[in-house]
């Protein structure tokens, strides 16, 4: 009789086990879905800061371009999976933008900081996506959804690191322009008259 009552608490066990992973796996999901809900909202957010800011630096304007319509794709996906899975996003901080000390500066001290916070932010956030990847397994939707936004932040961190070799840092006595004072012309004519 004791031999049947093992089995019988094992069926038990194995039937009750895979309701819990669902369970966690849709807690997980939501959590994952959250977070880049709210990581789409801060990149769409700093990149409009980025267009109006970036002085002539035409490289980082397209770039910021490039950001904000991906994650607009990126959010129509999360809302849509979102929906399909019935998990309620909870909204978006304001407060990561709107308190960002790059908020208050512009030309190159903007470009500087601007480029080091994508590259921090998409480090992050391909942490995170890693760190998913292979989780859900049994949930197609999710897998996809993970394996389709790896390469694109990807993309954004490799961009952001080049863009940074290629503006070098300004320097602390003029943080405040990027602007071409040359006029395509190669010296400034501070250069010129000084010889």
């Amino acid at each position: 009789m004791f031999k049947k009552i093992v089995p019988l608490g094992l069926l038990a066990i194995a039937i009750a086990g895979p309701a819990w992973a669902r369970t966690a796996s849709a807690d997980d999901a939501a959590a994952l879905l959250n977070k880049a809900n709210q990581m789409n909202y801060e990149e769409q957010e700093t990149a409009k800061m980025a267009h109006s800011k970036a002085g002539d630096n035409q490289a980082l304007i397209t770039y910021a371009d490039t950001i904000r319509g991906d994650h607009e794709a990126n959010e129509e996906a999360v809302a849509a999976l979102s929906r399909q899975k019935g998990i309620k996003l909870e909204g978006t901080n304001p407060d990561k933008v709107e308190k960002a000390p790059m908020k208050d500066l512009s030309g190159g001290a903007f470009n500087d900081a601007y480029l080091d916070e994508q590259i921090k932010r998409h480090k992050d956030a391909l942490s995170m996506f890693e760190s998913a990847k292979g989780n859900y397994k049994s949930d197609p939707d999710m897998e996809l959804y993970i394996e389709q936004t790896l390469p694109v932040l990807q993309a954004h961190l490799k961009m952001a690191q080049n863009l940074r070799h290629r503006v070098s840092p300004m320097s602390a006595e003029d943080p405040s322009n990027n602007k071409s004072t040359t006029k395509g012309m190669g010296k400034s004519a501070d250069q010129t008259s000084a010889r």
